[in-house]
């Protein structure tokens, strides 16, 4: 069965040795700040489809600002063997050969308040209404928010987001120590090495869990392609 927000939350409050003083809006806090650093490091992968219009180059990329890299188009989908466009890295590579794309990062034109802005998947070769592309990428896993939300990190991983938990809970306790008069250097030195514990044990986890092989996907290099 799938897990929830609240299978997963019930997990990680298992593991807390002090579970009792955590409200369950804290731990989903927690919960979706350790799936996007387990995101950065271990993303999401995508596929969409992206219907292609006669004398249209430029398309939103997918996954909204949850996006965190491209990592292959397939344009026109449907060939056999399929054909990929290779990424451009200036804009005269990218006019001098129609097999190829460019990325543009979003107009900085409004408040990050209100930014619903994305980038622009750019194609070289000239398309035509009824071909499509087919764009693999990266992205945050879900972040949930309701108890029945499903969790998209693959439930063997759960392990990294629980220590990631116990980390924060670690991080508030001791920051909350360090801001009370009464509270004893003793005190703040235990909780200092239980955070430090926890943080290690988050790092050892992802690192067993981190694939062997290198990503195919690259990060997005604004300045490389002459903007």
């Amino acid at each position: 069965m799938a897990t929830t927000l609240a299978d997963l939350r019930a997990q990680c409050r298992a593991f807390l040795a002090d579970s009792a003083i955590w409200p369950d809006a804290k731990l989903d806090r927690f919960i979706n700040d350790g799936i996007r650093a387990y995101s950065n490091e271990l993303p999401r992968r995508m596929r969409q489809v992206r219907l292609l219009s006669t004398g249209v180059q430029a398309y939103d990329l997918p996954g909204g600002h949850g996006f965190l890299r491209l990592v292959g188009v397939e344009c026109p989908a449907g060939q056999d063997p399929p054909s990929f466009l290779r990424r451009a890295r200036s804009w005269s590579e990218f006019y001098a050969d129609g097999k190829t794309y460019i990325v543009q990062p979003p107009l900085d034109s409004v408040p990050a308040a209100s930014d619903t802005a994305v980038g622009q998947l750019v194609i070289a070769r000239e398309v035509t209404t009824g071909e499509s592309a087919v764009v693999t990428y990266d992205a945050v896993h879900r972040l949930p928010s309701a108890d029945t939300d499903i969790v998209t990190v693959p439930e063997a991983h759960h392990e990294a987001i629980i220590a990631f938990v116990d980390f924060r809970a670690h991080w508030e306790r001791e920051s909350n120590e360090t801001h009370t008069a009464a509270s004893s250097t003793l005190i703040l030195s235990q909780l200092g090495e239980n955070g430090r514990r926890a943080w290690n044990r988050w790092r050892e986890v992802m690192r067993r869990l981190a694939p062997v092989d290198e990503w195919d996907g690259e990060p997005i290099d604004w300045g490389g392609i002459g903007l």
